[in-house]
């Protein structure tokens, strides 16, 4: 793995956890960034990384169970596959990009390489996006953790509808890479140490904080 440690999270508390996560881009930052994630706005986004407004932890149910549940999904992945998660205490920082992190679910070794682990949970109706692949608001956050880390290969597992369990393996693709670290240095350069606001793209949760 190529990626800097930015901070040991194994005794930190969960506002130090959530202070640090204003310092940088996340992988769950990714899909606002790019527009595409149905809770929160670019503009929101941008309030929290500037500091004038609280960090959301995009507190719905839907994201407490994804919380609960993790292990649940881990422990299923470990016992169709006979694959063990390994879970880094860590944060992760892009050596030539500082402004980028990666905190991961686990970490699998799977025939001598290292691979990205990530653990979802999904609503009956996601079922459609996880028969045909992987959600892109998920490609997104995974492609970045590929770069951050310098891995090549992600398995990602969902358990939909409460029921119905999936996991995938995903590539590295450098081109993606290229273009969401593109969008990612304009973001931190141009709007959070610039001080640009970025356009509200009008959904709910952007009017919602203006």
């Amino acid at each position: 793995m190529k990626a800097k440690v930015f901070a040991d999270t194994s005794a930190m508390t969960r506002d130090e956890w959530l202070k640090y996560r204003t310092m940088g881009i996340g992988g769950s930052d990714v899909s606002v960034i790019a527009g595409i994630n149905p809770y929160r706005s670019v503009f929101q986004l941008w309030l929290e990384k500037t500091g004038q407004t609280e960090l959301c932890e995009n507190g719905n149910e839907c994201t407490h169970f994804g919380t609960v549940l993790e292990p649940i999904v881990k422990q299923e992945f470990t016992e169709r596959t006979g694959i063990a998660v390994a879970e880094p205490k860590y944060i992760y920082q892009h050596p030539d990009y500082p402004f980028m992190f990666a905190n991961l679910d686990g970490v699998v070794n799977v025939d001598g390489e290292d691979c990205i682990f990530e653990a979802k949970t999904a609503s009956a109706y996601k079922q459609n996006e996880w028969n045909t692949g992987v959600p892109p608001e998920y490609m997104l956050q995974i492609q970045h953790y590929m770069a951050v880390t310098g891995l090549k290969k992600t398995y990602i597992a969902a358990l939909i509808g409460g029921n119905h369990f999936v996991y995938k393996t995903v590539e590295r693709d450098d081109e993606i890479i290229l273009d969401i670290i593109e969008m990612e240095r304009r973001f931190w350069e141009e709007n959070v140490l610039g001080g640009e606001e970025p356009v509200p793209d009008g959904s709910a949760k952007a009017l919602s904080v203006i």
